[in-house]
């Protein structure tokens, strides 16, 4: 069975459960605040999602008041070997705020040759146009076909990648601390996931799915804190969630992540601060939780 053939989320008799992908970057609401889906397996009749947003007085959770929520809300899921805010699925709806879709997406959505419904706005400016700096866009479906798509139109010049300077701003804002100024620099100079678009930044998160699973995809059998030096010995893959090759300490694993921050670092040396899973299908190093930061030196060597 494929990635993309297994059961669909579905709710039980909701008439929004049509509506809610239950995916990675998705805005639910529940009790009033705003909540980020992440990932795309959940446990039954729940999601798993972190809160963002005051939906009432349209800010952004602080991280003490989110910390409190996302504890009172956490439950163990055995699949994922992890501890997490889980939601009742017959509890949340999708987040719909009545705005016009900015011009910037619409242009990305036509250029892309996507259907309307694979596009979605997430993060900040779905909140409060007003105040956000950027756009975060995700494309639900997306195909390595769109990603080369992106590549083209950057070459004849009708999507351009950000300044140095807006790079730079971008990451003070956003990412000290998950990974360092000059690996972010480097990783961002050939992006296809940071554009310019009338005059709007947009950051895009290509995913591979449409739809969340109601059910355990890709089970953890052990989960351990991992800190240690990786090389990565493939090329980028923007589409999310992003799988490479790696070595560590002699031995072929996978780097794998949900967050666009690490889906183009360049093949190289990095040290890693995460989680090292161990699944069915191989070993996993996943630093979501943790940072990165690019190591000069001779690549690792691999095991006999």
């Amino acid at each position: 069975m494929s990635r993309r053939e297994s059961k669909y989320m579905t709710s039980t008799g909701r008439s929004n459960a049509t509506t809610l992908r239950v995916l990675e970057g998705e805005v639910v609401v529940y009790n009033g605040l705003g909540w980020i889906v992440k990932g795309y397996q959940h446990p039954e009749k729940s999601v798993i999602a972190y809160p963002r947003y005051d939906l009432l007085n349209w800010r952004k959770l602080g991280n003490h008041e989110a910390t409190r929520i996302i504890e009172e809300h956490a439950e163990w899921w055995g699949c994922l070997k992890v501890k997490a805010p889980l939601l009742p699925l017959d509890s949340i709806v999708k987040y719909r705020p009545p705005m016009m879709v900015p011009s910037a997406v619409e242009e990305i959505t036509w250029m892309l040759e996507l259907s309307p419904l694979q596009v979605e706005v997430s993060g900040s400016y779905l909140v409060n146009p007003e105040t956000a700096g950027d756009i975060d866009v995700v494309v639900y479906g997306a195909t390595h076909e769109v990603a080369d798509r992106i590549r083209l139109l950057i070459e004849r010049g009708v999507f351009k990648r950000p300044s140095l300077w807006i790079l730079y701003k971008e990451y003070t804002n956003k990412h000290i601390g998950a990974l360092d100024v000059e690996t972010y620099l480097a990783s961002k100079s050939n992006t296809i996931l940071s554009l310019t678009l009338g005059g709007k930044i947009v950051n895009l998160r290509l995913y591979e799915f449409e739809r969340g699973f109601s059910m355990c995809v890709d089970a953890v059998e052990s989960r351990r804190g991992f800190r240690g030096i990786i090389e990565l010995t493939d090329q980028a893959n923007p589409i999310l969630p992003s799988r490479r090759k790696a070595v560590f300490e002699g031995d072929e694993v996978y780097f794998e992540t949900h967050r666009e921050l690490y889906a183009e670092l360049p093949p190289g040396l990095y040290y890693v601060e995460g989680d090292l899973e161990v699944r069915k299908s191989g070993v996993y190093v996943v630093a979501d939780r943790g940072r990165v930061v690019g190591v000069k030196g001779e690549g690792v060597k691999k095991g006999g």
